[in-house]
């Protein structure tokens, strides 16, 4: 895959606004009214221990892509909406643009984000503790942006010290200060790794260009 060099903050794609904007709208609405956040909880929030007696009304499977629209805190929602836009406009880029490099880009977050929970999953399959938050399409959109600005070596500088956070929390187990979740992050991260060159040769607008 050809490096594509161009810094990450410039133009942030609309599909990308559109996404970042939907994670303040729908912590806003949950704040408002704890009802309807309530509901959003119970079909987004991956929850391992809770298996196919999911609780979603849209049937256990929902959280694997849903909980990339809930939030914690604004501090969760303010990190994970700035670097999504960041590292997304970035990894967003070598796709073109078009409706066929929307498509592909929100594929490959959204894979990323069902592989950070289904690692979560994984790692701990008896747990009761939610699991929510942007941040596992976020790490895909790490490598991703990594690749996007200077190839194998550039993806292996923006994903090693992400890895190796998450790996330092893994070791730490409950003595870790931070409640992250390594598990999904590391699931995102890997993916973004091994299928991001495979979602740009798919649908990248710039390759078909005559």
């Amino acid at each position: 895959m050809r490096p594509v060099r161009s810094p990450i903050f410039n133009d942030i794609p609309t599909v990308l606004l559109v996404l970042a904007g939907s994670f303040v709208v729908i912590f806003a609405l949950g704040a408002l009214f704890p009802q309807l956040g309530y509901l959003f909880l119970t079909i987004g929030a991956v929850i391992p221990g809770a298996g196919l007696q999911h609780p979603s009304p849209l049937g256990p499977w929902s959280p694997y892509i849903f909980h990339v629209f809930l939030h914690g805190g604004l501090m969760h929602l303010v990190f994970n909406t700035v670097a999504t836009v960041t590292f997304g406009a970035g990894a967003f880029r070598p796709f073109g643009r078009g409706l066929t490099a929307n498509i592909g880009f929100l594929l490959f977050f959204f894979v990323c984000s069902i592989a950070g929970a289904g690692l979560q999953v994984l790692v701990a399959p008896g747990s009761m503790i939610p699991m929510i938050g942007a941040s596992t399409g976020l790490s895909g959109c790490i490598a991703a942006a990594g690749w996007a600005e200077g190839g194998y070596r550039g993806m292996l500088r923006f994903a090693l010290p992400w890895g190796g956070f998450n790996i330092l929390l893994a070791l730490l187990g409950p003595l870790s200060p931070l409640p992250l979740s390594w598990a999904g992050h590391l699931g995102g991260l890997i993916a973004g790794v091994a299928l991001y060159p495979v979602f740009v040769a798919l649908f990248s607008s710039r390759r078909r260009r005559v």
